[in-house]
């Protein structure tokens, strides 16, 4: 019998050679924006987008949003997007966002993933989990107030940081994600033909690295103490977006990303109970799709941000 590590392991390649054959990546060198910042962080060189780099932040920065791209790995444009959003960038806040590259446009020295990888905490070229980067990252912003929000591919980040990091931020905005982690092997889509269906990042078993640090039970706890709201367009809706993951193990979610949402939102109130909502609200977004930007301009997208 083949061990389900490896079926995990054909599964996800095979998630990433299906998105990798539809979605295009534009970049192929290190973002020239005039807001990119480098810092070292878990022993390699990280670029983010920011106003201000971290180390000349006064007392006056009380608050930081933390902005995760999608997998075209725009850092700036995340960035610009929220604080359009939020009307300017307050005073007392920072945003940034993270550059998780690529060896194509990764600094030289720096940290690199794999295109497709990064989202589920998988380890760069330098050995470090993208979770472990964003842990040392937050550790650099001195005990502020940290919102993280993450937009499709980094909407699946955010989700499944916030189930396995024990770094404890204040709150977790995701936006229109392509699946999410499940904490019991219930689905309301097939697995009988999907031997990883509950293989991490889908579910949680036949993790490794940084996502093997705590066990089933504690990474649902944690999850459930945990505030997230959930951003879904009404009109992210396509089956065949290209960008939508399509392997099995997200087609057991739901056959597509607001049909995931439902679904996703059903399966917390299974777990974790009704009251659930009030920490971890699904919130709808009429008329938009696979929009970053306009989710983040709606009222939904400007109470999640606290503007």
């Amino acid at each position: 019998m083949i061990p389900r590590r490896w079926w995990a392991a054909v599964a996800s390649l095979l998630a990433a050679l299906a998105l990798a054959s539809c979605t295009p990546y534009a970049l192929a060198q290190p973002p020239r924006d005039p807001l990119i910042r480098t810092t070292q962080v878990a022993g390699a060189t990280l670029a983010y987008c920011a106003s201000t780099p971290i180390e000349e932040w006064g007392a006056g920065v009380r608050r930081v949003i933390v902005g995760v791209h999608g997998l075209d790995r725009n850092a700036c444009g995340m960035r610009r997007a929220i604080v359009d959003a939020l009307g300017g960038e307050p005073a007392d806040t920072v945003v940034v966002a993270p550059h998780f590259a690529t060896a194509v446009d990764a600094f030289a020295g720096g940290h690199a993933w794999a295109a497709m990888t990064w989202p589920e905490g998988a380890e760069a070229t330098t050995g470090a989990s993208s979770y472990a980067v964003l842990d040392a990252l937050v550790a650099q912003f001195g005990g502020r107030s940290v919102t993280l929000v993450g937009f499709s591919g980094g909407g699946q980040f955010t989700n499944r940081y916030a189930a396995v990091s024990p770094v404890d931020l204040d709150s977790y905005v995701v936006i229109n994600p392509s699946s999410y982690v499940w904490f019991t092997a219930e689905r309301p889509g097939p697995t009988r033909d999907c031997p990883a269906w509950d293989a991490w990042r889908y579910g949680l078993d036949d993790r490794s690295g940084y996502a093997s640090r705590l066990d089933e039970a504690a990474i649902t706890a944690q999850y459930g103490r945990r505030s997230v709201r959930y951003l879904i367009g009404t009109a992210d809706d396509d089956p065949h977006s290209p960008s939508l993951d399509r392997s099995c193990g997200a087609m057991a979610q739901g056959t597509h990303r607001l049909d995931r949402a439902f679904a996703y939102q059903r399966h917390l109130h299974a777990v974790f109970g009704p009251g659930i909502v009030a920490r971890q609200p699904v919130i709808v977004v009429p008329g938009v799709g696979h929009d970053g930007g306009a989710m983040l301009a709606s009222t939904a997208g400007r109470r999640a941000l606290g503007g």
